[in-house]
């Protein structure tokens, strides 16, 4: 029997089940107050039918009184004859003291009428002086309760009718809400076209479910459009001549965004993207003018390399020109650009082997870096500091003016291999280097603001 509901209930939509639910919970109990009103209007109904009977019976007995003192046989059947209407008084018989019938009317087969029997004494000077017997009709109390609980039990079926239909549409109503909210979880899951939810609420449970699909929703957007914003300045260089998976020593620069959240919750997608679109350009600008090569963003970050496809041996340097040029662009931008002024940079220098993978993306080859050089870049950004750049001793290493360059000691730290490395705040570079920096800071400005 479970079994067969359960099977039931899974072919009928959640409408469904919630009209059918409601229906049958208004007609079991329309049925049950039916059945207490209906007894309850059958007990008054024969109760005043009693009541009136035995009132007539008394009139009856006093009428009747003189008759039986006499023994007159013919008034006492004209006055029953009077009496009994074949309604109420179905039949009425009259004995005297010795139990003999003296007179009797109305009907002789009871078989078909609810009867109720009244006897009722006659006595003359407080001596009894014979009794009447009355069969009393209740046939229409019993016919009226009965009548009453027809119209109850119809006005149940359709009162559970007209329920289960509005609770059917409601069910439609409420279900289309939630088609919206499955279509758009699932434009989340799949990544297509993201919409908001626009449509009113119908409850304080479905304006809930709407304000965080919408939050999800504008988080995808975020992302997306800061991925798009990213990648249309990530360049797509040629690989290198053999095409195949290979390690290049090559010189890695990770700027690490902090804040970019918080904007994500202030900017539409499309403010977001124009505004982070500031910043990668100055990304972009001093990575080429070092002969350096935007790789994919990853987390909250993007990383640059240095020596791929074609090695110099400036590399290591050029790493660093990058970042200070970096730095200096946007210590300018954010003088004007409040939204900017938000973001936080924390830069990280390294040199080592990496692992360029080719990969196809959009009918592209692109190149993938893997390896522990980058995660090991990434981790260092993560120590650095707002606006300075934490240089590993591995490329510290691989430059050739050094010496020429201030340092701050930075911070020893264990990679992943239990490995203690050696690393160097950069404290400036030589004059020649920041002069240069600072005349290519302001040609880049110029030409920003007179496009």
């Amino acid at each position: 029997m479970g079994r067969s509901v359960v099977k039931i209930s899974q072919r009928l939509t959640t409408s469904q089940q919630w009209a059918a639910l409601i229906a049958l919970a208004i007609l079991l109990t329309g049925l049950s107050f039916s059945y207490l009103v209906t007894s309850q209007l059958q007990q008054q109904l024969l109760l005043q039918q009693q009541q009136l009977a035995t009132s007539l019976v008394k009139d009856a007995s006093i009428l009747l009184r003189s008759s039986l003192k006499k023994d007159d046989r013919i008034s006492a059947n004209i006055i029953l004859q009077d009496w009994v209407d074949q309604e109420l008084i179905l039949s009425a018989t009259l004995y005297n003291s010795t139990q003999q019938p003296i007179a009797e009317q109305g009907l002789i087969e009871l078989s078909g009428f609810d009867v109720y029997w009244l006897n009722q004494v006659v006595t003359d000077k407080e001596q009894l002086i014979g009794h009447l017997r009355v069969a009393i009709n209740m046939s229409q109390a019993y016919n009226i309760s009965q009548k009453n609980a027809a119209l109850l039990m119809l006005a149940s079926i359709m009162l559970s009718f007209i329920t289960g239909v509005l609770a059917y549409f409601w069910g439609e109503h409420l279900l289309r809400s939630n088609r919206q909210q499955i279509q758009a979880l699932e434009q989340l899951h799949d990544n297509e076209s993201l919409n908001t939810i626009d449509r009113a609420a119908s409850s304080l449970n479905d304006l809930a479910l709407n304000n965080v699909i919408n939050r999800l929703v504008r988080q995808r957007q975020h992302k997306i459009a800061v991925k798009q914003s990213f990648e249309s300045f990530m360049a797509s260089p040629p690989l290198s001549k053999n095409n195949s998976l290979a390690y290049h020593h090559s010189a890695l620069l990770f700027i690490e965004i902090q804040g970019l959240h918080e904007l994500q919750q202030q900017l539409s997608a499309k403010q977001l993207t124009d505004t982070l679109n500031g910043y990668h350009q100055l990304l972009s600008q001093a990575a080429k003018l070092y002969n350096g090569t935007l790789d994919r963003y990853t987390g909250d970050g993007i990383l640059i390399i240095f020596g791929y496809p074609d090695k110099d041996p400036r590399d290591a340097s050029h790493c660093l020109y990058a970042a200070e040029l970096f730095i200096g662009l946007v210590q300018e931008l954010q003088r004007t650009d409040q939204q900017l002024q938000q973001l936080k940079f924390k830069l990280s220098a390294h040199w080592g082997p990496v692992l360029v993978a080719p990969l196809e993306m959009n009918q592209q080859m692109q190149f993938n870096l893997i390896g522990d050089t980058v995660h090991w870049t990434a981790q260092l950004a993560q120590q650095s500091k707002e606006m300075q750049l934490l240089v590993s001793q591995d490329l510290v290493n691989q430059l050739t003016d050094a010496e020429q360059i201030l340092w701050q000691p930075g911070p020893s730290l264990m990679d992943l291999n239990a490995n203690e490395h050696d690393t160097r705040w950069l404290d400036a570079l030589p004059d020649t280097a920041e002069k240069l920096i600072d005349r290519q800071v302001k040609h880049i400005m110029a030409m920003k603001e007179k496009a």
